[in-house]
């Protein structure tokens, strides 16, 4: 066979091969194209209950989208977060409205702004996600810092504490002293009380330093009280003082406070449920003077830091109570220490406990504590609060093999006591959580220049201003959008700020280009975290620019 006829074979193979490829793509664009109405690009979301940024003053039912297709079963999740981003339910979704909607029950919500999330795939293949806020009730702003700084509760506008001074050292040396000796006093009542059959020897000593450590008690509370009055108090020192004593929470309890330091010079000649009362009424006052105050429940934060405190108090007194008499009569002192030993584990479990739950409700994340100085100082504390579990496992070891406490091993207990008083006097008088400042976001480009701002740019509600100017051959822009999505949350989709035209009186204009600016008001920031911003901005032309910047909310 010549190679001619093998070409002209190969050929007609060729030719009968594309009509037949050709006669089936004519077929399968007849069969999908022609004769079946092309499918909508993806579902949209028609319907929704509640609707974004709607108010409630009962909590709803539950939560129920409806799109304009039938959604995959496979493809529906649905999920409802409160502000610290936990789930109100673990149930799942139901199907509504002939497969084209989700329908979510709610358990009774308490006030609060709740983000709803969705991501559904529609019955064509395409995947559709995004999420709203809806408010229950009128919830209060979440705790920032300036809600933990005693100015703004007396009602200055200036952290006059803010900067290291003098007077910030006297003031942190003064709350060091305070510390100490309110932890010593109340832990010497608890163990008048808790060891009621000590040894005469033990009585002794331990009621001679009661006395004293009520005297120390007043002299410290005296000197607290009174640096942190100057520290709060303005020009005129006797009206503003009276205002300040007689009309501000914090006020009252500095009151309360002195008038209870008093009472600890006469706690060596009242009985035990006096004693009692006394140590827990301190207590309490402290606890409700501190960061616990802030934040809600109340009755739930402030209880952890009384028994934190009492926790504090008696290992301190009972630390303080085994070093005296360990210097009057060492043998006694390894009686003692038997009993200080067993009660020391209890209250440092107590505090451990406690203290992380503290610092759970006070904080959003674990990760709050890398951003002030408040989380370093606990952090350092909880090294030293090991240290001082490993001293109290070798010398609860010696005591059960018979051997007295060695004086090295009590005084390096009591160096550790110390330093986490120290730190204690120190973070306590910081705030937990940085402080949020208002957004105010500028960016310049060749097609477009944009303003973005957010205030106050903390959780809940907030004002948003978003200002475009675009050049003067684009026309006015057919569209303007801003998008919000918190980062690190793959179960959260894109929030959209409802934007509306204003009429802005500020003069910021560019040669050459056209200003137009939108705002919004609502809880479209819902909860703390990284969030990017994405401001949308279609001009006159369909031609879409779109930008994008990252900002943090604590």
């Amino acid at each position: 066979m010549s190679m001619i006829t093998i070409f002209q074979i190969y050929s007609i193979y060729f030719k009968r091969l594309g009509r037949l490829l050709g006669f089936a793509v004519l077929t399968l664009w007849l069969t999908f194209g022609g004769f079946v109405p092309a499918a909508d690009a993806h579902a949209e979301l028609v319907r929704a209950a509640p609707e974004a940024g709607d108010q409630s003053a009962e909590s709803p039912a539950s939560v129920e989208l409806v799109f304009n297709e039938r959604l995959d079963p496979g493809g529906m999740k649905l999920s409802v977060l409160d502000e610290k981003l936990r789930a109100v339910t673990e149930d799942k979704p139901e199907r509504i409205e002939q497969g084209k909607g989700m329908r979510l029950p709610l358990p009774k919500l308490g006030e609060g702004h709740y983000t709803v999330s969705y991501s559904v795939i529609s019955a064509d293949g395409h995947p559709v996600f995004g999420a709203y806020v809806f408010t229950v009730g009128n919830p209060a702003p979440l705790p920032g810092a300036s809600k933990l700084d005693p100015h703004e509760q007396v009602g200055h506008s200036a952290n006059h504490g803010s900067s290291v001074t003098q007077t910030a050292y006297r003031a942190y040396g003064a709350r060091i002293l305070y510390y100490m000796a309110l932890l010593i006093t109340s832990g010497l009542v608890m163990w008048s009380v808790l060891n009621r059959n000590a040894s005469p020897l033990v009585r002794e000593v331990r009621e001679y330093w009661l006395g004293i450590a009520g005297k120390c008690t007043l002299l410290a509370t005296l000197a607290y009280v009174v640096l942190s009055m100057t520290d709060l108090l303005q020009e005129d020192l006797y009206r503003d003082g009276l205002r300040i004593l007689m009309d501000t929470t914090i006020g009252r309890l500095y009151v309360a406070e002195v008038l209870l330091a008093i009472a600890a010079t006469l706690l060596v000649s009242l009985g035990d449920a006096a004693r009692l009362f006394w140590a827990a009424m301190f207590l309490f006052i402290e606890a409700w003077s501190g960061h616990a105050a802030v934040y809600t429940p109340k009755a739930y934060t402030i209880g952890l830091d009384f028994v934190h405190l009492a926790a504090a108090s008696l290992w301190v007194g009972g630390l303080v109570l085994l070093l005296a008499v360990w210097r009057k009569e060492r043998p006694e002192a390894g009686r003692f220490a038997l009993v200080f030993s067993r009660w020391a584990l209890y209250s440092f479990l107590v505090l451990w406990v406690t203290g992380a739950l503290s610092v759970l409700a006070f904080l959003p994340s674990l990760d709050y504590l890398l951003y002030t100085s408040w989380g370093t100082w606990l952090l350092i504390k909880i090294g030293v609060s090991i240290l001082v579990a490993v001293a109290a496992l070798i010398i609860r070891g010696r005591l059960r093999k018979g051997s007295l406490p060695q004086g090295a091993l009590l005084k390096v207990d009591a160096g550790f006591m110390t330093v986490i008083v120290f730190i204690v006097g120190i973070f306590t008088y910081q705030t937990p959580l940085p402080a949020n400042e208002p957004l105010h976001y500028h960016e310049m480009g060749t097609d477009l220049h944009y303003t973005l701002r957010i205030s106050p740019n903390a959780p809940g509600d907030n004002s948003f201003t978003v200002k475009v100017w675009l050049p003067e051959s684009a026309g006015q822009p057919k569209r303007v959008a801003l998008r919000l999505l918190p980062l690190k949350r793959d179960d959260v989709g894109y929030i959209e700020v409802p934007l509306k035209p204003y009429q802005d009186q500020e003069i910021d204009a560019f040669p050459g280009y056209g200003k137009f600016t939108y705002q919004a008001q609502g809880p479209f920031l819902p909860f703390a975290g990284k969030w990017k911003a994405q401001v949308r901005v279609t001009d006159a032309h369909d031609n879409e620019t779109v930008k994008e910047m990252q900002f943090r909310i604590y």
